[in-house]
C-alpha cells in the first residue's frame, strides 16, 4: 500500500514548497555598492538587491563594497567596506516574535538596528567578534573589528 503512494507523497513534497533540503530565506538585500558578495557552502555567489541571506552565509565586501540587509524580523544590518561576517543562526517565529540571532564578524563593521527577535528577547541576539561577544541591550550599534 505505501508503496502505491509513494510517488505522490514525493511529489507533494517537492511541490508544496521545494526541496526538503532547500533552505529558507532570512533576509533581503536592500542596497548594494561596489563589490560585495556571499558564501554559500563552497560557491560564491554576487550579491544584488532582492537577492536573499540565509543562515549560515558569509558575506564578504571588498574596499569598495557596502550592503544593507533587511532580516525577517527587521533587524537591519549594513555592513561596511572590508568586512566578512557569517550569519551563524536565524530563527524567527512571527506569530509570537521569539527567535535567535547569532552573527560572527570576522573583519570590518556593521551596523546593527535591532528588529522585533532582540525587542521580545535581547538575550537571545549575540554578536561575536574574534575577541568578544556583544550581548544587545540597546536598539543601534556600531561594531567595527580591524583586519588582522
Amino acid at each position: 500500500m505505501m508503496r502505491r503512494h509513494l510517488p505522490k507523497i514525493l511529489i507533494f513534497f517537492f511541490t508544496a514548497g521545494g526541496p526538503l533540503w532547500a533552505a529558507e530565506p532570512v533576509g533581503i538585500v536592500k542596497s548594494v555598492l561596489g563589490g560585495a558578495q556571499l558564501q554559500r557552502g563552497t560557491q560564491m555567489i554576487p550579491l544584488a538587491v532582492g537577492g536573499t541571506v540565509e543562515a549560515k552565509d558569509r558575506i564578504v565586501t571588498d574596499a569598495s563594497g557596502s550592503i544593507g540587509i533587511s532580516m525577517k524580523d527587521d533587524t537591519l544590518l549594513s555592513i561596511g567596506p572590508r568586512s566578512a561576517l557569517t550569519i551563524d543562526e536565524f530563527a524567527f517565529n512571527p506569530t509570537t516574535q521569539a527567535g535567535l540571532l547569532g552573527i560572527n564578524v570576522v573583519s570590518g563593521t556593521l551596523r546593527m538596528v535591532t528588529g522585533l527577535i532582540a525587542k521580545q528577547s535581547p538575550q537571545s541576539v549575540r554578536i561575536k567578534t574574534p575577541n568578544a561577544v556583544i550581548g544587545v541591550r540597546g536598539t543601534d550599534f556600531i561594531v567595527e573589528v580591524p583586519a588582522s
